[in-house]
């Protein structure tokens, strides 16, 4: 995937982008731009570094002064879109801090066509005040773009992206810019704005909860917000954030024929698993299912990771099945280790069952 990413940036792109410049920019030297952009480095540069050199060759082959030339840029920027169209933005990071307003403008209209969700950050951390004043600005604009510019450029943890520190320390800054979003037509937006929660859960939990409790009940819109953006502290049982969401933690919940196809299972395979989540109360009930495995570590001690399994009201004395499957196979992101493990079933963020089991070589 990474690969196919990066032949976003070809030499086709290339062509078409040095033509365009020159027919703007008589000082645009396009030979020069076009031989040292695709060099003899250009096929080992990933993503993000073919971006980047590319910017660095538009600056390098004209004449004329970061202003005059953004206008250019800006008005490019109209015909490229997806990842081709970052690189105007990634133009505005890298050239344009000494120029906020011009910067910001350009970043306003650049995101309409791609995003400037990475490039708005240094302008962040260097003109808070200012950047976050025009960003609140941009939360009531009426294109949905620039609206969601507002929420995913001022995430704390954007991931692919500098962090903003003073944002993981203090979020009172980006609230404000979430109230405006809170019920927000578009999906696309909301979803930043649930991620943005999400940030914030990672770092200041009290206040996303605090945010989450004001809000739910609201707008059908703000609920959904507000159940994906607590998605983490939910995973991990949070007792307030099951209940702002209507899950009742007191809630009397049993789980019954709790079995494994296999207690040992080979490195790679998987096995199958089940078990019932029954109702106690005399009324529904609301639950939040799920299961967690605690898996070995390299240094043989053992590590949790929660898993989702439904949402849903549970009728008196009803009793539902799951069946799951559990692979063993080795992801980028988690590589296993034989040795104990255990898997124990969540119903409201608590543990009601749980077995061991043996991963082998």
């Amino acid at each position: 995937m990474a690969e196919l990413l990066k032949n976003e940036f070809n030499k086709d792109f290339v062509l078409l982008l040095g033509s365009k410049l020159a027919a703007l920019d008589e000082s645009f030297n396009i030979e020069g731009f076009i031989s040292s952009t695709i060099n003899e480095n250009w096929e080992s540069r990933e993503l993000k570094d073919r971006m980047r050199h590319i910017t660095n060759m538009i600056h390098a082959h004209t004449a004329l002064n970061y202003v005059d030339q953004l206008n250019m840029m800006m008005e490019l920027s109209c015909h490229f879109g997806g990842l081709k169209g970052m690189t105007f933005p990634d133009y505005v990071e890298v050239y344009g801090l000494d120029h906020p307003r011009e910067s910001l403008v350009a970043l306003k209209h650049m995101t309409q066509f791609s995003s400037s969700e990475f490039a708005i950050r240094p302008f962040i951390v260097k003109y808070e005040k200012q950047t976050m004043k025009a960003m609140y600005e941009w939360s009531a604009d009426s294109n949905e773009h620039v609206r969601r510019l507002a929420s995913e450029g001022s995430r704390p943890r954007l991931p692919w992206a500098m962090a903003l520190p003073v944002f993981k320390k203090d979020p009172s800054s980006v609230l404000p810019i979430l109230e405006n979003l809170k019920r927000d037509e578009s999906l696309y937006v909301r979803k930043s704005v649930a991620n943005n929660i999400n940030d914030i859960t990672k770092d200041n939990p009290e206040a996303a909860l605090e945010l989450s409790q004001r809000w739910y009940g609201n707008h059908e819109h703000t609920n959904w917000i507000v159940k994906h953006g607590l998605r983490t502290l939910l995973k991990n049982g949070n007792k307030q954030a099951l209940q702002i969401i209507g899950f009742d933690d007191k809630a009397r919940f049993e789980v019954a024929e709790f079995n494994l196809s296999e207690e040992q299972v080979k490195m790679g395979e998987s096995f199958q698993f089940g078990f019932k989540v029954s109702n106690l109360e005399p009324k529904e009930a609301f639950a939040k299912v799920g299961f967690v495995v605690s898996y070995q570590k390299a240094n043989g001690s053992l590590s949790d990771k929660i898993f989702h399994v439904t949402e849903k009201e549970f009728a008196s004395a009803d009793a539902v099945l799951f069946n799951k499957k559990l692979s063993f196979k080795d992801l980028t992101t988690r590589k296993h280790h034989p040795g104990l493990h255990k898997i124990g079933v969540l119903v409201n963020g608590k543990k009601l069952a749980e077995k061991e089991f043996e991963l082998l070589h």
